[in-house]
């Protein structure tokens, strides 16, 4: 009977999850006439605010998950986040996908194992990692985003800087060097030279540029920029020393990567190998590494080291994440 009520219960949450995710809806970009609205009322203001960083109209298309997430500071944060990964997903529609993720992953244990000890452990495990899997995966996303934009800048400021000893323009010079990069910088740059195009001033397009990246490199090449603009000085000549210190981070983010190899490597075999192993002794030894998966305290073993395993491999990446 349990069984029967949770395979329903999955059955139509992954149902109303996929009509809500699928469900025809308005454009994730904001239209051209909100943003000429948003940029003529910043005009009419003695200092022009910045454009909001969430580019999207709304957060949920559920009214009450839209007051929910309204002006909330985990909404403000995860709408930056599913920004900066390029998902095209709202605030709600995300939550909804980890709420799926949780509760299925809480209720299969339950259909595997029956209501037993190792069973409530392996639920509760398999809630929270289905809960934190989405996370996970949209901090992964934004992470490898943002360190191929700040690759492609060590490519991009000294065309740049080309464009500008030229004889261009700041506009014209971004959009010549804007030409030789592709996504996802060239996507930024794109979003920039609208924003340009459509009345908002340098200053303002390049600071909401650097807002939705939300990358460090991005950020004191727009600093410079913005002092350059403000003090004076040669820009194209600011904009190759930019370079040359964003090459250097990367040769040395290059070089760290290479000294903790083995540990990494460490890392992994150490949290694949007791594994393999178990599957061995189980082929192996069948009548006695079976009683694992048919006994209770077998069950409740099984449990306790795949929780040791999960905590032990986040903790070697935690220790190995090393920040340049």
């Amino acid at each position: 009977m349990i069984e029967l009520a949770a395979a329903l219960f999955i059955f139509l949450a992954l149902g109303m999850g996929a009509l809500r995710l699928l469900a025809p809806s308005r454009l994730s970009g904001e239209s051209s006439d909100d943003r000429l609205r948003s940029l003529s009322a910043m005009q009419h203001e003695p200092e022009p605010a910045p454009l909001s960083l969430e580019r999207r109209p709304m957060r949920s298309l559920t009214p009450a998950l839209r007051r929910l997430l309204g002006n909330t500071t985990w909404g403000e944060k995860t709408a930056a986040d599913l920004l900066r990964a390029n998902i095209k997903l709202r605030v709600g529609e995300y939550l909804l996908v980890r709420v799926l993720a949780g509760v299925t992953m809480a209720v299969l244990p339950f259909m595997l194992l029956q209501l037993s000890a190792a069973g409530i452990i392996v639920a509760v495990v398999g809630g929270v990692v289905g809960w934190m899997g989405p996370a996970y995966y949209v901090r992964f996303a934004r992470d490898k985003r943002v360190a191929r934009i700040e690759t492609q800048l060590i490519e991009f400021l000294p065309a740049l800087g080309s464009s500008l000893r030229s004889g261009f323009a700041f506009k014209p010079a971004v959009e010549a060097a804007t030409l030789q990069v592709s996504a996802p910088l060239g996507d930024e740059l794109a979003t920039l030279l609208n924003d340009l195009n459509l009345g908002a001033d340098s200053a303002t397009a390049l600071q909401n540029m650097g807002d939705r990246v939300g990358s460090r490199d991005l950020d004191v090449v727009i600093t410079a920029i913005q002092v350059q603009r403000t003090t004076g000085g040669n820009l194209p000549e600011i904009l190759d020393t930019a370079a040359s210190a964003l090459r250097d981070r990367e040769r040395i983010r290059g070089e760290v990567k290479t000294f903790t190899a083995q540990q990494r490597m460490t890392g992994l075999v150490l949290s694949v190998y007791p594994v393999l192993v178990g599957l061995l002794l189980l082929a192996i030894m069948p009548a006695v590494w079976s009683k694992l998966f048919t006994e209770p305290a077998g069950q409740m073993m099984l449990a306790i080291a795949a929780v040791l395993q999960v905590v032990g491999f986040l903790a070697i990446q935690r220790a190995l994440r090393i920040e340049v």
